[in-house]
């Protein structure tokens, strides 16, 4: 049995412990004891599972965010190479990742496809739990007003950016030219932008890891952009027919017909109010006959091994 599946079976055990305990007595010492070292042991074995995120045979992205909130907030985990990336800070976004023990002191970046609050408000919340020993500096790439935003941040919790804080870095793409942000161990992470994007202030971002490709686009227009082409899996924002505007997101049945277009793998929507919401989007974008169409939802996993050219999609 491997790791996740030893620690779904802790997790059923520990359930049997929590519900028999209560009913024989867990208000007894020896019973709260008890339910404590279950709990310990399905902790201590979910952090081992988490670790096996960082080998190296596969190129994965993690959905994490805010659950309880209606309005699903930007928020996307990208592992590789052993290093974890964190592809816009909405809120909730530092707690999901560590209620689910993905170790944060390997964060290698946190990477802004917009400047806006949406995208920055667990900022400051992802720095903490990635430096928790201090004296940390976290590089924050975007575009050009994240230099004005990681100041302020920086000067609210006393940092000064150099030895300590959030690095402001601008890639600033210009559009149909990628920028490499981050390479090493076999990982190309590079930023782009889209002429429609350029205007609005908005970076994507590509992750190419030994063959297998992810694509992060936020509310940008990128599903069909050069830089798209041929990757495994777009995730990008989208918005329904009924709901779509001039500067918004691009709506599910575009993104779709962009990534038939462009060679897609998959294309998995992000930012769906409600189950509702996100029921509609899939159904619009598989209308155009493109049919790898998921919904994001926070726990999901995407996952390239590669050994194969299979894509997984499972709750982590």
């Amino acid at each position: 049995m491997n790791a996740i599946g030893k620690s779904s079976a802790i997790f059923v055990t520990l359930s049997g412990l929590f519900w028999g305990g209560w009913i024989v007595g867990s208000q007894t010492p020896e019973g709260q004891e008890a339910i404590a070292r279950a709990y310990a042991a399905y902790e201590e074995q979910q952090a081992t599972a988490n670790e096996n995120l960082f080998d190296t045979t596969a190129l994965r992205a993690i959905v994490c965010g805010d659950p309880t909130s209606v309005e699903q907030k930007p928020c996307l985990a990208v592992v590789a190479a052993g290093r974890l990336f964190i592809v816009d800070a909405g809120t909730g976004a530092a707690s999901s990742l560590s209620r689910r023990n993905i170790p944060m002191d390997r964060l290698g970046a946190v990477l802004l496809t917009d400047a806006d609050m949406p995208q920055v408000a667990d900022l400051a919340a992802v720095y903490n739990a990635a430096s928790r020993n201090g004296g940390a500096v976290l590089p924050v790439y975007g575009p050009a007003e994240t230099q004005r935003l990681v100041d302020g941040l920086n000067q609210a919790g006393g940092f000064d950016g150099a030895s300590s804080g959030l690095q402001a870095w601008g890639p600033s793409p210009e559009p149909g030219r990628s920028v490499i942000v981050f390479e090493a161990d076999g990982l190309v992470v590079s930023a782009f932008t889209t002429q429609e994007d350029a205007f609005s202030g908005r970076v994507a971002y590509r992750f190419d890891y030994r063959g297998r490709s992810i694509v992060v686009g936020g509310d940008g227009q990128v599903a069909g952009a050069a830089a798209a082409r041929d990757a495994d899996v777009v995730l990008q924002n989208a918005t329904s027919e009924r709901h779509a505007t001039m500067n918004g997101p691009a709506t599910a049945a575009q993104i779709a017909a962009q990534a038939s277009a462009s060679n897609t793998g998959m294309v998995v929507l992000t930012g769906a109010d409600t189950p509702i919401a996100a029921q509609m989007q899939v159904a619009e974008a598989r209308a155009t006959g493109f049919d790898d169409v998921q919904s994001a939802r926070v726990g999901m996993m995407v996952e390239l091994p590669l050994e194969n050219m299979e894509i997984n999609v499972r709750p982590l």
